[in-house]
């Protein structure tokens, strides 16, 4: 299994000869929901990733396990690449760019989490890779990404959607730009429909919740939205402004 796992990141990762922990950490979270699908829910997955971090950064524990040996230190900034490379300038840039999409989404984990439980007060939960709610009849399998690793996954997504015993939820957190969400909704909005899974958004400054794709099944929960209504705006505005949007 961990083999396997380690392949998977090591696969995504491939041609990116530098890198940071953080993207690692962020790249094994969606390796592990692509290699457990639905049966991520509930499922401790903190030890596998220490261990995933563990083969990329320090001592390789598999045959299949990239190794980024060599650290280069800017400012705060923590860098890893591939012994026999020499980093170029757009390399580090293109890595930057992805430690910095990858430590914001890092650091925003725990408001996500704490906001979707507050969202989720009166329920039962279970903590894992796919967090689960519980309340009576209604049952909701939480996952948090950000926006373009779920249009980038949304196969898998789609696949869980599909064995999930309940609703399935992909909660993001807020962008700086609307682009990213305009972007998603003209690709994918309709697969997200058809598959029948929601995507809800927490800004983690305001440490609120409002949906954008979809409204769960529990009507009580509506009303702890911040917007209610903002997937029926989205839905009947965005559809005749998203068309040039690439």
């Amino acid at each position: 299994m961990l083999g396997e796992l380690i392949r998977i990141v090591s696969e995504r990762l491939s041609g990116k000869e530098v890198t940071s922990e953080e993207e690692i950490k962020r790249i094994a979270l969606r390796s592990m929901l692509q290699y457990f699908g639905a049966k991520s829910a509930g499922f401790d997955h903190n030890q596998l990733l220490n261990q995933i971090v563990e083969s990329l950064c320090d001592e390789p524990i598999s045959i299949h396990s990239l190794h980024y040996s060599e650290v280069i230190e800017i400012g705060e900034m923590k860098f890893r690449h591939i012994h026999t490379c020499k980093p170029t300038k757009e390399s580090l840039e293109l890595a930057y760019n992805e430690l910095k999409k990858s430590a914001s989404f890092l650091d925003s984990l725990n408001v996500m989490k704490d906001v979707t439980d507050n969202f989720f007060k009166g329920y039962t939960t279970e903590d894992g890779l796919i967090k689960l709610y519980t309340h009576e009849k209604y049952k909701y399998g939480v996952y948090y990404s950000i926006i373009d690793d779920v249009g980038e996954d949304i196969k898998i997504h789609k696949d869980i959607a599909k064995n999930f015993d309940g609703e399935y939820v992909i909660v993001v957190p807020t962008e700086e730009e609307l682009t990213p969400f305009l972007r998603f909704f003209a690709r994918y909005s309709e697969d997200v429909k058809m598959a029948g899974f929601k995507i809800w958004v927490v800004d983690p400054i305001k440490r609120s919740i409002d949906p954008f794709i979809g409204y769960p099944k529990d009507f009580r929960l509506i009303s702890r939205f911040k917007n209610p209504k903002l997937a029926t705006i989205i839905n009947s505005l965005w559809r005749v402004k998203v068309e040039n949007i690439d």
